[in-house]
């Protein structure tokens, strides 16, 4: 789901192509302009001159500041749903398996892409329509966890979703304000008490509702 506002006119394969590496060019001056200046002081025309384009070409492409940094965002949504499919690789749900998870895969994701996140959370607060993605994306990622939520059918289905949500949302703010943000916090600490929130709460959506 990229949620931009324009599409490609695919008239033909050559000019689809030309389109597709406009858009990629555009993406990546953008990271390079946004991770030098921040969000707020980089302007549309700084991803222009970077991108040696026009300000026409950037507009049929994205609506905004906000519209690209939403896009760059999405651009890692792939690499994030991998990082949750792998709780369902699990050999068995305990402490152990879910703390190495933690270690070797989610703090390195949010290290890995710390400016699309720390972009994304500026986007959210200056446009309201990039919020409302943003919960697109974490509905997404909770689709990765679909294994243990087959148990929440019928009128129990929106609460297992948002049990499943919570628990990505919660995840998703203590690493932004941990890792991107500076926010100190000892790591062997959070790490175990990460590892025993998603193991209850794992449990339990795995056993589905009760009564």
């Amino acid at each position: 789901m990229t949620g931009t506002t324009a599409t490609a006119p695919p008239r033909n394969a050559f000019r689809e192509q030309q389109w597709r590496e406009a858009h990629e060019r555009y993406l990546d001056c953008a990271r390079q302009v946004f991770g030098s200046l921040g969000y707020h002081a980089a302007t549309v025309a700084d991803i222009v001159a970077a991108a040696n384009g026009s300000r026409a070409t950037f507009y049929a492409h994205f609506r905004d500041k906000a519209d690209i940094a939403a896009a760059l965002f999405e651009r890692v949504l792939p690499a994030g749903a991998a990082m949750y499919g792998r709780i369902t690789e699990f050999p068995e749900l305990n402490r152990e398996h879910v703390r190495r998870w933690l270690d070797e895969h989610v703090l390195p994701f949010w290290a890995t892409y710390g400016v699309e996140i720390d972009l994304v959370n500026h986007a959210m607060a200056a446009d309201p329509g990039v919020a409302a993605r943003h919960y697109q994306w974490g509905m997404e990622a909770v689709r990765q966890l679909r294994p243990y939520l087959a148990r929440w059918t019928g009128e129990h289905e929106q609460a297992g979703l948002t049990r499943a949500l919570l628990l990505v949302l919660q995840l998703e703010r203590l690493c932004y304000h941990w890792l991107v943000r500076g926010v100190e916090h000892e790591r062997g600490m959070v790490l175990d008490i990460l590892a025993d929130l998603w193991v209850r709460e794992l449990a339990v959506l795995r056993e589905g509702p009760r009564g």
